[in-house]
């Protein structure tokens, strides 16, 4: 596999769980003046606005995360696939 599909596999791999951070953070409210969050924030906010400003929220609940998710697999499996024979192991 080319070093660019590797590279690739594990920045969408990091993105992936950068996001599923963020949401769990959301459960606890922490303090966002910690640098920490503030970098989470700045590295998975600009993947999630344009999802939230097609997909409404429903009874409250924001479901962005789960779709970027999605998204970065589905992005990450071509990646897999469609750069080399038989893809990734």
């Amino acid at each position: 596999m080319p070093i660019l599909a590797h590279i690739a596999y594990y920045v969408i791999q990091g993105l992936i769980f950068l996001i599923v951070i963020s949401s769990l953070m959301s459960w606890f409210n922490p303090n966002p003046r910690n640098p920490l969050v503030r970098a989470v924030h700045a590295v998975v906010d600009p993947l999630l606005h344009p999802i939230r400003s097609l997909l409404p929220s429903a009874m409250g609940v924001d479901f962005s995360p789960m779709v970027a998710v999605l998204l970065l697999w589905v992005l990450r499996r071509l990646i897999e696939g469609g750069l080399t024979p038989g893809g990734m192991p």
